[in-house]
């Protein structure tokens, strides 16, 4: 079934689902808190706090709550929650917040809501491809969404809607998981499952940069350039030059809706982080620039001044072993596609990959994932080579393909930094935006 197809059938289950009538009939709009999932960020609630805000919902309404998933434990990051909701609560005036959690951030709420006291305080509960139980957890009124990793997922008394055909991740982050999330919290349809693009001169872009899987704040200044869109050099003196606070935060800055950015974050004695988007044209509070502590996954990239190493992340798996070629993803360099079956099949929910030239002898290995990438959840990587030049004076074009789209691509030009000094990220849209291209947002 194609995403458009998939779609329509999620709108017209959403016409069926029982309504939420105190917000039906008061149209009183209650805070949302987003929960993370392992190895998660604030990144996961991206493009559905966008499409909230694209039906109404106020920005001063929409959080993301993010914990610590490199320890074992869910304590530390129940008991956080406490503050976070107690925050959410006096900053909106709220009595009650409605939450919506995906994976272990789903056992992280099925422990909060078993304190009566706590539970008081959610007015109704998301969980998204994620924990089971016997009855709504705290007994509040529950949404559960079942995608491909737990597609057999339950909860009694709950209403389960079952979106097996998607990825984990996409389950949280896409047009088909939103319209059943809108429904069941406002007891109607949303106006439109497309994120609607602002004027391009209100546009503004906030977040943290932070460490990954850790969700602390990372400290540095932070550039944000236009760039050239074919070649990916900057245009000009930095569009903004700010610092970023103790937890990592930046922002609201400044952009166009219609151009290509570089956001640059330099920290003494690390390497120069490069980011790079497609443009953004809704307002986005929830970026995130993540980099990596000292023995983090970071370490097992090979870097040396002969190639660039690229981190490509898009919060949807990506698929490469699908029999039905329209159902596989592609992402290139310089035309070149990265992905084979063994580095993305569907059953590794793959949203992130570490592209670089494996032990810096200037040979791809195409078709292989690299370990311990291929060992991680959600990751994998690939042996590609990329030259660099001192000056960065040549771009790589990062192009995807994406997958239920009738072949529709995006491309991001970036320099060619040497990855002895700077990391490079990429990140793609979970969606294929319509705002200037004529494509239906999805």
């Amino acid at each position: 079934m194609t995403r458009l197809g998939l779609l329509a059938g999620v709108l017209a289950l959403a016409s069926s689902l029982t309504p939420a009538p105190a917000q039906a009939l008061t149209g009183e709009l209650t805070p949302i808190v987003f929960v993370h999932g392992q190895q998660g960020s604030a990144q996961q609630w991206q493009s559905n706090a966008k499409r909230f805000s694209s039906n109404g919902y106020a920005d001063r309404l929409l959080y993301a709550y993010e914990y610590d998933t490199s320890i074992p434990s869910n304590d530390k990051a129940v008991a956080g929650l406490d503050g976070f909701v107690a925050d959410v609560l006096a900053r909106t005036n709220a009595s009650s917040v409605d939450i919506i959690a995906h994976s272990r951030g789903t056992s992280v709420m099925h422990a909060f809501l078993a304190t009566p006291a706590r539970a008081s305080l959610v007015r109704r509960y998301v969980n998204v491809d994620g924990r089971s139980s016997a009855t709504p957890p705290g007994g509040v009124p529950t949404l559960a969404l079942w995608g491909s990793l737990q597609p057999n997922g339950s909860i009694g008394g709950a209403t389960n809607v079952y979106l097996t055909s998607l990825g984990h991740t996409e389950t949280t982050t896409s047009a088909e998981g939103f319209v059943p999330m809108f429904r069941f919290l406002r007891g109607r349809s949303p106006f439109t499952a497309r994120v609607l693009p602002e004027p391009p001169g209100l546009v503004r872009i906030a977040g943290r940069a932070s460490y990954f899987p850790q969700n602390e704040g990372a400290e540095g200044l932070l550039e944000v350039w236009e760039l050239d869109a074919r070649t990916g050099a900057r245009r000009g003196d930095p569009r903004h030059s700010v610092r970023t606070g103790p937890d990592g935060a930046f922002g609201p800055l400044h952009v166009n809706g219609r151009k290509h950015y570089e956001l640059v974050l330099r920290r003494d004695g690390q390497p120069t982080y490069h980011y790079y988007f497609e443009p953004f044209e809704r307002s986005d509070r929830f970026l995130r620039l993540q980099v990596s502590r000292r023995g983090g996954i970071a370490d097992h990239v090979d870097r040396c001044a002969g190639h660039t190493a690229f981190t490509v992340v898009r919060n949807r798996e990506w698929w490469a072993d699908r029999p039905d070629a329209a159902d596989n993803d592609h992402l290139l360099f310089n035309g070149v596609d990265v992905l084979a079956p063994a580095v993305a099949p569907r059953g590794r929910q793959v949203i992130a990959a570490f592209v670089f030239d494996d032990n810096c002898d200037r040979v791809s290995v195409p078709g292989v994932a690299l370990s311990p990438f291929n060992g991680l959840p959600f990751l994998t990587g690939v042996d590609t080579y990329l030259p660099a030049q001192p000056d960065a004076g040549r771009p790589i074009r990062v192009t995807q393909t994406v997958r239920g789209t009738g072949g529709q691509s995006r491309t991001i030009a970036v320099p060619n930094w040497p990855s002895d000094k700077h990391s490079v990220t990429v990140q793609f849209k979970d969606y294929v935006d319509g705002a200037y291209t004529g494509a239906r947002s999805m």
